[in-house]
Order: structure tokens, then C-alpha cells, then sequence
């Protein structure tokens, strides 16, 4: 895939999850978990899905406010269990868009940190709605899907060490 453009926005966000990198990564590995986490303003469907390995697309369908809906397509360009996942858009609503997911083991638990870059669609119009409104609904979406992971994987019980 190519490489990020020059006009790309980034956004960093982390949370410490009080489990092992395995598992904070293998959560992220089961596309119906992504359903889990979904903000309840959208409502998403999975299309298609499969192993997450590099190569791997998954299609998803996305409602937002029960008005406008969309088709997005992700393939997965990078895989390193437990340490590293990434998707790239192939088709969807932005120009560009890349999610980093980086799972690094901490003294209580794992660091999960999402890095998003993404170019809004229409130029100049996309610019300034990513000034008056995307950035601000991309950044709050992913503090909910951060927290609902944290709340849902703190929540399971804890596997027995043999």
C-alpha cells in the first residue's frame, strides 16, 4: 500500500489494559468483538471476515444515526502477535486511512495504543469538515472503543497458569 500522504492527520490515543499483550492482541484478532465496541450512534455489520494475517480484507458495513450508510473495506498490512497490528482502508469513506495498533507489555498489564492517520475526502470541504467535526467524532470514537476494550477485557476471567 502507499505510503502515508504528507497532508495526513494523526491521532494518538492510549489505555492501559490490566491483561497480557496475547490477550489484549487476540482481542483485537476477532472481528466480532469491533461490534462490541462500536459507539451505539453507529451501527456496523461485518460483510466478510476471516484469520487476521497479512493479506486479509474485511468488509464492514457502517450506519451512522441510522441515516447514512456505507461499505468499508480494510486488509490487514502488518501482523505481530502480540505486539503489533495494522489495517489500511482499500475503499471506505476516506481518502487515506491507516490504523496502527501497538500492544506493549507493561508492569501491570498492556499499553494499547491506536495511531490513526487518515485524509478526509472532498479537498478543501473535507479539511474543513475534519476541523469542524471528524476529528473531534474519529478522536471520541476511538476513546469509547479504548474503554469498552479495557471494560470487557478486565471483565473475562483471568486463565489459570499450569
Amino acid at each position: 500500500m502507499a505510503g502515508t500522504p504528507p497532508n495526513a492527520r494523526r491521532l494518538v490515543l492510549s489505555i492501559e489494559i490490566m491483561a497480557s499483550p496475547e490477550m489484549v492482541f487476540d482481542f483485537h484478532t476477532d472481528p466480532q468483538n469491533l461490534l462490541k465496541i462500536t459507539p451505539s450512534n453507529l451501527a456496523v455489520t461485518l460483510e466478510t471476515s476471516g484469520p487476521t494475517e497479512v493479506g486479509q480484507t474485511i468488509s464492514i458495513n457502517v450506519k451512522h444515526l441510522g441515516l447514512f450508510a456505507m461499505t468499508w473495506k480494510v486488509m490487514f498490512t502488518s501482523v505481530d502477535r502480540p505486539t503489533l497490528l495494522v489495517d489500511e482502508q482499500i475503499s471506505g469513506p476516506f481518502q487515506y486511512w491507516k490504523q496502527i495498533r501497538t500492544f506493549t507489555a507493561t508492569n501491570s498489564g498492556t499499553l494499547l495504543t491506536d495511531v490513526v492517520e487518515y485524509c478526509p475526502p472532498f479537498g478543501l470541504l473535507g479539511r474543513v469538515a475534519d476541523a469542524l467535526v471528524v476529528k473531534r467524532q474519529v478522536s471520541k470514537m476511538f476513546r469509547h472503543r479504548q474503554k469498552k476494550t479495557k471494560a470487557l477485557i478486565e471483565s473475562l476471567p483471568i486463565p489459570l497458569l499450569d
